[in-house]
């Protein structure tokens, strides 16, 4: 008998506890140039993980008493006080699920439906599953599972549904055969073309909402189809979530005062983040739209995904800078957790969330697969700078982390790699530094809370950046651009035509040059500022 099976066996009559990881749900939203689908790939793995539980028990005929699914709505404390509760979720959060099994031969059971229900409803994502027996001591369970979820993803094989034969058509992205037919109908309701499509393209295009229209999301969107069309994808994540959590939970020891507390975590975090979203979807349309002029209709944001601390979503290029300012302002003032024995200030600074951000511009008729890469480096660029420990509060390397942004104008698909890329393109011959200022840092509103924060990163401070886009928007567009093309010619041309630029009385900017160039590229795809 093999170790897998000796495991197996001897979890079969005990109480365990499950965590679940649905793998590449980011690579799956994204592997695609349609907005349809990434629309409808975001719908699908929203809430999949409860879902197919909710599936299974009702496909069962299970008594749904005794299988608690909704966590955000019950006690808690269900599967530890009555024997007679088979299965209870505990908790969802960071994009795991963690459920009690009053034996493992019930969970040995649901995981395999869960599995085949994840297969059925994606077609090529991957369940990944681990289990232990369940203690009395929830922090060593929760230590223990998490090395075991840690195992189980590094044994795990990276499996793919069957691939198309050579005598098939095939989807020109996934590489999958064409296997379903999609009927398009006109206004009136009618066939009117039928379209070939792979399982899984087709499964995300059956949950995109039929009261949208993939075409009017982007061109209502953008200031001017055609020759203004900019686009911005934007990605955003909590920072240090994992450890922040780990910190608090380190001595809960009791079950029920885990779960609590992790629920009201989990709550927060979903909570906060999401009302900081809907605040700053809200000054997207009361305070930016009034700014963007054109032939537009409609809105000029779209979510793609809100999971938590993962944010995406697509916007019009002109407000993207100015959205991510005030949503990183707004999740500024919630908070992880509260503390009863700290004040108000001190659980704010011990407990305030902090956030980075990647904007990747883009056409829109540039890959959105390679455009959400782009953002997505861009974010862990913010996260780097942010987590150094020089600019981190008090300059210690476990204090707490300033919300920052970085972004990249998109011109070619060799973005995706942004290191590399801005190897090639931003590293100047004679000159001691890149010419680019990113990743800025975005002050708190709460300066009491975070001054010294603010003082610490004031040379990234994105407001400098800022008004130097207002002061070179009001001089001549054509001797900005020939600033901002001097820089590739090194410093002593950059010099020269700042000389020439004084000698003609133009007013440049006063603060640091060096966010000039940061400034000069933005500077088209920023609203006009009065300064």
């Amino acid at each position: 008998m093999g170790q897998e099976e000796k495991t197996k066996e001897c979890l079969d009559n005990v109480e365990v506890l499950v965590m679940y990881d649905v793998r590449g749900i980011q690579n799956y939203i994204f592997r695609t140039n349609h907005i349809k689908d990434i629309i409808g790939a975001s719908a699908m793995v929203e809430n999949i993980i409860t879902e197919g539980l909710e599936y299974i028990v009702s496909e069962k005929s299970w008594d749904k008493t005794l299988f608690l699914t909704e966590w955000e709505s019950d006690q808690g404390d269900e599967f530890l006080k009555k024997a007679e509760i088979q299965m209870q979720v505990m908790f969802i959060g960071g994009g795991n699920a963690y459920v009690l099994f009053r034996t493992g031969k019930l969970a040995h059971d649901v995981n395999k439906k869960l599995a085949k229900y994840v297969l059925d409803h994606t077609y090529s994502l991957n369940l990944a599953v681990a289990m232990v027996k369940k203690s009395d001591d929830y922090a060593k369970d929760y230590k223990k599972i998490n090395e075991e979820m840690r195992h189980v993803k590094g044994r795990m094989p990276e499996v793919k549904p069957v691939g198309a034969m050579p005598f098939m058509a095939v989807d020109s992205i996934t590489g999958y055969p064409l296997s379903k037919v999609e009927k398009i109908k006109n206004e009136e309701g009618k066939i009117e073309q039928k379209k070939w499509l792979c399982t899984e393209t087709f499964l995300k295009r059956e949950k995109f909402p039929k009261e949208e229209s993939a075409e009017k999301i982007l061109d209502n969107m953008v200031t001017e189809k055609g020759d203004n069309s900019s686009l911005a994808i934007v990605h955003m994540d909590g920072n240090n979530m994992g450890k922040r959590i780990q910190k608090i939970m380190s001595n809960k020891t009791d079950y029920v005062e885990a779960i609590t507390t992790m629920r009201k975590i989990s709550m927060n975090i979903k909570n906060g983040f999401q009302e900081a979203y809907g605040a700053m979807e809200k000054y997207i349309d009361q305070k930016l739209a009034p700014k963007v002029t054109g032939n537009r209709e409609g809105k000029l944001h779209r979510k793609i995904i809100l999971a938590g601390d993962d944010i995406t979503f697509i916007c019009n290029a002109s407000v993207a800078i100015d959205a991510v300012v005030e949503f990183l302002h707004q999740v500024s003032e919630k908070k992880l957790y509260k503390n009863t024995e700290l004040s108000e200030e001190d659980n704010l600074k011990e407990y305030a969330f902090s956030a980075c951000a990647g904007i990747a511009f883009i056409n829109s008729h540039f890959p959105f697969s390679d455009g959400y890469k782009v953002a997505e480096e861009c974010c862990e660029s913010a996260k780097k700078k942010a987590k150094a420990a020089e600019n981190r509060a008090d300059g210690a390397a476990e204090g707490n982390i300033g919300n920052f942004l970085d972004y990249q104008i998109c011109t070619h698909i060799k973005a995706a790699d942004l290191e590399l890329y801005r190897e090639e393109n931003y590293v100047v011959e004679g000159m001691k530094d890149p010419i680019i200022n990113r990743p800025y840092y975005v002050p708190c509103k709460v300066l009491d809370t975070y001054a010294d924060l603010n003082e610490r990163n004031h040379a990234f401070d994105i407001n400098k950046m800022l008004a130097a886009i207002g002061k070179f928007q009001k001089i001549p567009r054509g001797q900005a651009k020939t600033l901002r093309n001097s820089y590739a010619l090194g410093s002593a041309e950059v010099d020269k035509y700042i000389t020439f630029l004084k000698s003609r009385k133009v007013s440049l900017p006063e603060n640091i040059r060096t966010c000039w160039y940061d400034a000069l590229e933005l500077m088209d795809l920023y609203p006009k500022t009065e300064v």
